[in-house]
């Protein structure tokens, strides 16, 4: 696109001022209310683009490319209109680098994305605690699964920008999470009796843990709670030689109780009792219902390999919630029968994670009382928690609610987000998105 096709007097001031992005300028002859057409402030200089390879200036239009983006505009009363923003994107020509072509920038809208930031912005804030789609349709855009990504990116990265420092740990916590199809690491920080959730990685691999440790400040962490995962244990022990790495009581009990959820998925079909997967993996010590007792008793008579897991994790159950050793759990792994396969996986923890466990038996601080219990129903939570990509699951546990912060020498310093806290609002979240759903709200 030359000279001949557009001249300065064929811009709109009105509709330029209107649109109110900066460096486009709007075309009066093209486009209505609802379609704006545009070029670069630049199409009418006389300097040359410089190229991003060489920084040569010997540049020349080479051709002419017209995107199409969606944008939102707002009225002085404060209501809004979707449009659609049309760029004549110039391609450019470089005769100082063997003709390499390349697109004048573009900064009002990410790169393969078909939404200007501003109206991005507004579907990334909506999609923290609503579904996407109804997001989408309330700007009146449709619900491009492309674009989401890309549009959660943005905002999460200008929202992390404005975090206060984090305040060295004492104590990291990491579990690995089963969300759908995918794992992601769940980090938690341990000051006391008070647990924070602080980060939600995008994978399990080692070079994802060494990337995200770099970024901590560890010079006060004294232990790392991890997961029997060799990537976890190998990036700690690469960053943290000296920290103490422990598998604590409640990776033990969160592995046996899905092992034991396995069991009964598989044995326990008509099960004469409601709430089976609970009531079946809750220490029967707290069972004061003789009726429900005896509905599990008859239940489980009949379902002899059940009856086994029952009792086997009903053993570890009492073993940890009294003073336990590293030999107590050994010597229960032992004892479950061979035919209850699903308890491999916390067989091996325990064979393989000696060491780790032995560590956490004999640390002086133990986990607080609550810690099990929070760790279990941020689990539940998120089990709830209906299917979305990495960046939405993170941006609604990390950006929607206020992180507690704490001063020190007069500094302020974030402490992460509540663990009670971010459970309440999951919950609230995956109960609206499921109202929307089954009401079309």
């Amino acid at each position: 696109m030359g000279k001949k096709m557009h001249i300065r007097q064929e811009i709109s001031k009105e509709k330029t001022y209107t649109l109110g992005i900066p460096d486009l300028l709007v075309l009066e002859n093209e486009g209505d209310d609802e379609n704006f057409y545009t070029v670069h402030k630049r199409y009418f200089l006389k300097e040359k683009v410089k190229c991003p390879a060489c920084g040569s200036t010997k540049t020349r239009c080479s051709k002419v490319i017209k995107r199409t983006f969606k944008d939102i505009i707002y009225n002085s009363d404060g209501s809004f209109k979707t449009i659609n923003l049309f760029f004549y994107q110039r391609y450019l020509r470089c005769d100082g680098c063997r003709d390499s072509v390349f697109p004048e920038e573009v900064d009002f809208a990410e790169k393969s994305c078909r939404y200007t930031n501003r109206l991005s912005d507004k579907l990334a804030e909506g999609t923290f605690t609503n579904s996407y789609q109804k997001v989408c349709n309330n700007y009146g855009v449709p619900a491009s699964t492309a674009s989401v990504g890309a549009i959660m990116r943005r905002r999460i990265e200008q929202m992390e920008r404005l975090f206060l420092p984090l305040k060295p740990p004492d104590v990291i916590c990491i579990t690995e999470a089963a969300f759908h199809s995918n794992v992601y690491p769940i980090v938690f920080s341990l000051r006391g009796t008070e647990l924070h959730l602080i980060d939600i990685l995008p994978d399990t691999s080692e070079e994802s843990y060494l990337t995200y440790f770099r970024t901590l400040p560890l010079e006060k962490v004294s232990a790392i709670y991890i997961d029997p995962s060799e990537a976890l244990k190998n990036a700690a022990l690469q960053v943290l030689p000296n920290a103490n790495l422990v598998v604590s009581d409640e990776c033990i009990l969160r592995y046996a109780n899905s092992s034991m959820r396995d069991i009964i998925r598989r044995d326990g079909k008509w099960f004469p009792i409601n709430h089976k997967y609970d009531r079946l993996t809750t220490n029967n010590k707290f069972a004061t219902d003789a009726y429900v007792r005896q509905r599990i008793n008859e239940g489980l008579e009949k379902r002899p390999r059940l009856k086994a897991a029952y009792q086997s994790h009903q053993g570890l159950l009492k073993i940890m919630n009294e003073r336990w050793s590293y030999d107590d759990v050994f010597a229960w792994a032992q004892r479950i029968p061979k035919d209850l396969v699903e308890f491999s996986d916390v067989s091996t923890l325990i064979e393989y994670y000696e060491t780790e466990i032995r560590s956490f038996v004999e640390q002086h601080t133990k986990s607080p009382k609550g810690y099990i219990l929070s760790v279990q129903n941020f689990y539940d939570a998120l089990k709830d928690m209906p299917h979305c990509i990495y960046e939405v699951l993170r941006a609604r546990c990390m950006f929607t609610v206020q992180h507690d912060t704490i001063e020190e020498n007069g500094k302020k310093l974030r402490l992460g987000v509540p663990i009670n806290t971010i459970i309440e609002k999951m919950n609230k979240i995956s109960c609206d998105i499921k109202e929307e759903r089954e009401y079309g709200l």
